[in-house]
């Protein structure tokens, strides 16, 4: 969950989204003729190859760390992951790795209180925090002169951030956290029934029930013995990595990793609690009243985790049912019966389970069932006849474009994206940073007949939450508490 500490833009590098990153560690951006066919019987040219040179290496104390190096701007941009998000919290304590992406945010022993300050002075530009189901993450890109302060920063907040925690700053927080809870879910159009299909898609005993940003009670309950201990857990070198990208000097860089990160406490880092992927094991639904002028109607599923065998094939699948004016659900349901006022089809991959949702906002005057209806059609004609030859292709050149464009980044504006943030996110799914090529070539190579699989296989009807949300005239009575 992101949240409101936003200082400038992001930082683009202007690069051409086709271009070849290089394959040496340390070699500029450089254009080079389009990629081969995947295949000898391929028709068109496979993805234009894309790789992130990269360092990466650990610490004595058990921090790893991700070096790339492009010259051509005088800009860094350091990206720092924690291995902590809802898939660890204990009972009862949800949306703690949410409650720290803000804490953090609070000051340590020798920086002090003033860290937007100081990044502001220096011209730092899209500084954040966010939290996602398996990690928290803290990212900023500044001036490449900087890079040591920001080292200083980021590991006074690893190793002290804690001792500057008091009572009265942890309450503060706690009623931001509550806040944006209120804000983006109970106050917000189609918010209670977004928590209504996380909750039931994730029950209580799934490591992801309770959403990102956790429960009011828990939140409520969080005591200030309960925070430092998940720090003491959680919030060390050897559950961390950082990631740099820019311009850097790569000897002097690990010099003052060496001198800022190298001397802090070696704690062991704590087993991951994961649990099988497993579909849902029945067929839900749920109708929610909500004081919202359209109705909306929306299908729930889970998928296979990230970067496994077949969660390429659904990112392709979603990319051809929505995300565009030329899919089928917006064809179908906006253009064709003019049921819905907008469509979505959505993927989110994570490492328990990923998250599947098409989603269809009915138009006025029209019906939520006639819209569950030709939603229904629509995933069932995929799934009987697999996308046309036009369709499969739109679908991948469209996941490759916006690939590409992230590759235009140092940092993103999410964590996960920006050259930093996948380097980070494939060595955190993968243990491989420079798997990106890899991926794409996964997705080129998805056939009409994978999509047609996993449609039948993980989007099926029986293995659902449908989430109906109805009008009201007027809101729900008593904001929670």
């Amino acid at each position: 969950m992101r949240n409101a500490r936003v200082i400038g833009g992001a930082c683009t590098l202007g690069l051409c989204a086709a271009l070849h990153l290089g394959n040496a560690f340390g070699s500029p951006a450089t254009p080079v003729a389009p990629a081969v066919p995947a295949s000898a019987h391929a028709v068109t040219a496979g993805p234009p190859a894309a790789t992130i040179p990269f360092e990466k290496y650990k610490l004595p104390n058990g921090l790893t760390v991700i070096l790339h190096s492009d010259r051509s701007l005088p800009l860094v941009a350091v990206n720092v992951w924690y291995h902590v998000g809802p898939a660890n919290e204990p009972a009862h304590r949800s949306g703690f790795a949410h409650l720290f992406e803000h804490l953090m945010f609070e000051g340590s022993k020798h920086v002090g209180h003033e860290f937007d300050h100081v990044l502001e002075s220096i011209g730092a530009t899209n500084s954040n925090g966010t939290t996602s189901w398996d990690r928290t993450d803290y990212f900023e890109t500044a001036p490449s002169e900087n890079l040591e302060l920001l080292l200083w920063l980021e590991s006074d907040r690893m190793g002290f951030m804690i001792d500057t925690l008091t009572q009265e700053r942890l309450d503060v927080q706690r009623d931001v956290v509550k806040n944006e809870r209120r804000q983006s879910y109970e106050n917000a159009p189609y918010g209670p029934s977004s928590l209504a299909m996380l909750n039931t898609l994730f029950p209580e005993g799934h490591p992801y029930n309770g959403a990102v940003i956790g429960s009011m009670q828990d939140l409520t309950s969080a005591s200030l013995a309960d925070v430092q201990e998940f720090f003491h857990q959680y919030y060390a070198p050897s559950n961390a990595t950082l990631c740099i990208a820019g311009d850097l000097d790569v000897p002097q860089a690990k010099a003052l990793i060496a001198r800022y990160f190298g001397t802090l406490v070696d704690r062991k880092r704590p087993e991951a609690k994961l649990t099988p992927y497993a579909p849902l094991p029945k067929a839900e639904r749920l109708v929610i009243k909500e004081p919202v002028n359209l109705a909306q109607v929306s299908f729930g599923y889970r998928t296979p985790p990230a970067y496994s065998a077949d969660d390429p094939a659904v990112e392709v699948a979603m990319a051809v049912l929505g995300g565009g004016k030329a899919t089928r659900l917006y064809q179908r349901l906006v253009v064709q019966t003019k049921l819905a006022a907008d469509v979505s089809a959505n993927l989110e991959s994570n490492q328990v389970s990923s998250i599947a949702q098409v989603s269809a906002t009915v138009a006025t005057g029209k019906s939520s069932s006639a819209v569950e209806h030709e939603l229904d059609a629509v995933l069932s004609g995929l799934a009987k006849s697999g996308p046309t030859p036009a369709e499969l292709e739109r679908a991948k050149r469209r996941i490759l474009v916006d690939v590409l464009s992230d590759l235009e980044l140092l940092n993103g504006s999410g964590g996960e994206s920006g050259r930093a943030g996948l380097l980070q996110r494939f060595d955190q799914y993968t243990g491989d940073p420079g798997h990106l090529p890899k991926w794409l070539a996964q997705i080129e190579h998805v056939s009409a007949a994978d999509v047609q699989r996993v449609v039948k296989e993980s989007l099926k009807p029986e293995a659902r939450v449908v989430v109906i949300t109805e009008a009201q005239a007027e809101a729900t009575a008593g904001a929670s508490k």
